[in-house]
């Protein structure tokens, strides 16, 4: 797995680099601004990006939306000594928010989770996906869920959303293979970004690893649970 660092103090960057290339099978890149990243990215084609917030060309939350929108299965990981974008940073569907000064096993934590994650995305073959103006070839493991709505069914991926007039009962049967749930009559969940359970007023939800939330029904509460033993 192919990972860019980007921060603009170099020493941080290394030393950032140092951690990340203790698990095994990951290449490595740093950039030392947004500007230089987005030029190592379109040459190394990283499948993750660990950024500073914090930077003078461009800052980290610019830096990932456009990111975001040039490359479709992209892994964002912000690492940054600023709590306070912690939540626009999961808005854009980052993996991670790691707070300096870094901790060591938190960082190899992440970093194992991607490189199983990436290798899990390359066995897959991707399925169609059908939108109004044209079709996209999705793997099943960069979809987060799928939502039922009266006007389309909105399909969440790691970095942006689709909306197609696909049935979500087709995608349950299309994505049985790939450990995806019912958990609600209008969601269609990926069982791998399910962080936890919560309640919620007389039913609940579910908390996903981007930190978003999607309803779970009480009649598959209990078959969830088991599921995730």
């Amino acid at each position: 797995m192919r990972v860019l660092i980007v921060d603009d103090e170099p020493a941080t960057g290394f030393f950032l680099e140092s951690i990340i290339k203790e698990v095994p099978g990951v290449i490595t890149d740093v950039a030392a601004s947004g500007k230089e990243a987005l030029v190592k990215a379109a040459v190394n084609k990283p499948q993750a990006v660990f950024l500073d917030i914090d930077m003078p060309d461009m800052n980290g939350i610019q830096l990932a939306h456009t990111l975001a929108e040039k490359y479709e299965h992209l892994a964002l990981v912000f690492a940054t000594a600023y709590p306070d974008h912690a939540l626009e940073a999961f808005e854009l569907y980052s993996v991670d928010y790691i707070l300096k000064p870094f901790n060591k096993e938190r960082i190899k934590k992440t970093v194992k989770k991607l490189v199983d994650a990436s290798n899990l995305s390359q066995s897959e073959a991707s399925i169609p996906i059908k939108t109004p103006k044209q079709t996209f070839f999705i793997k099943p493991g960069n979809i987060l869920y799928i939502e039922a709505r009266s006007r389309g069914n909105i399909i969440k991926t790691l970095n942006r959303s689709y909306t197609t007039r696909e049935d979500i009962h087709a995608f349950e049967i299309r994505l049985q293979p790939y450990n995806f749930f019912r958990c609600h009559r209008s969601y269609l969940v990926n069982l791998k970004y399910v962080k936890g359970i919560v309640p919620s007023g007389r039913t609940y939800q579910i908390v996903l690893d981007t930190g978003e939330r999607i309803l779970l029904s009480r009649k598959q509460e209990n078959l969830l649970r088991i599921k995730l033993q």
